[in-house]
């Protein structure tokens, strides 16, 4: 089954800049999807085409079968954007319990839906704390927890390590194979490409707008950062990573 699903999905931008041409994608359930591309490569344009916040100027996006503009399927979704932008007056638990409401969570299970989200993150000690004492790292895990809060069927996640230490990152890590072993479907556009490596089943490289290589890390026999660093630099050439 689809649950991204594009068409020639194209978005040019004001003074004609070209941002994505043609894209055909396809993410079915279940997987975790690489989404990876140079700086300006169009990630974030086709993350924003996804989630309905801008319109294309020519083909289609549908979300569990169903077009990007309807409404039934957000509540299957969870987002988290490259900048976490939280209500920093909140405690991280107040917060939560706020989105767990929100997301549909009955009034009687906010309260532990959040507990069980502060301990996923390892924020249960900060749940108290108010967001403008946390740092760069302890808004992205919040920010992580915010996205899941509903318990989504697909989860997609802009740059979701780009604030985190080691420890973090191997604790999304962690997160995303649990996921996946529950039967979730987690799209992630990341310029960190060990990150890519070690959680997705396919990744599509993207340059320029286009799409230039869709592969299944699951069928290489030797798959590794060096391995996928070659298969990036070999289709986009040189240039710095996004």
């Amino acid at each position: 089954m689809s649950v991204i699903r594009t068409d020639k999905l194209s978005k040019t931008y004001k003074g004609g800049a070209d941002a994505l041409r043609g894209l055909d994608l396809e993410v079915r359930s279940a997987e975790v999807f690489g989404f990876i591309g140079p700086n300006g490569a169009g990630k974030s344009t086709t993350i924003q085409l996804l989630l309905n916040f801008i319109q294309p100027d020519t083909g289609s996006a549908r979300l569990f079968g169903q077009p990007v503009q309807a409404t039934r399927h957000r509540e299957r979704l969870g987002y988290l954007p490259e900048s976490v932008n939280l209500h920093t007056y909140y405690t991280g638990r107040r917060l939560l319990e706020f989105y767990a409401g929100l997301s549909g969570v009955p009034a009687t299970d906010r309260a532990q839906r959040a507990e069980e989200m502060l301990d996923l993150v390892s924020l249960q000690d900060a749940g108290d704390r108010r967001i403008s004492k946390y740092s760069k790292g302890m808004v992205q895990r919040l920010g992580l927890a915010q996205a899941l809060m509903n318990d989504p069927e697909l989860l997609i996640l802009d740059e979701p390590t780009s604030n985190l230490d080691p420890v973090g990152r191997r604790d999304f890590r962690d997160i995303v194979l649990k996921l996946k072993e529950q039967g979730k479907t987690v799209f992630i556009s990341s310029h960190i490409l060990s990150e890519v490596g070690s959680v997705c089943d396919r990744v599509a490289i993207l340059h320029r707008g286009e799409l230039k290589r869709l592969e299944d890390l699951r069928t290489w026999d030797d798959v590794s950062t060096q391995a996928l660093e070659d298969l990036f630099f070999d289709v986009v050439g040189s240039g710095r990573v996004q």
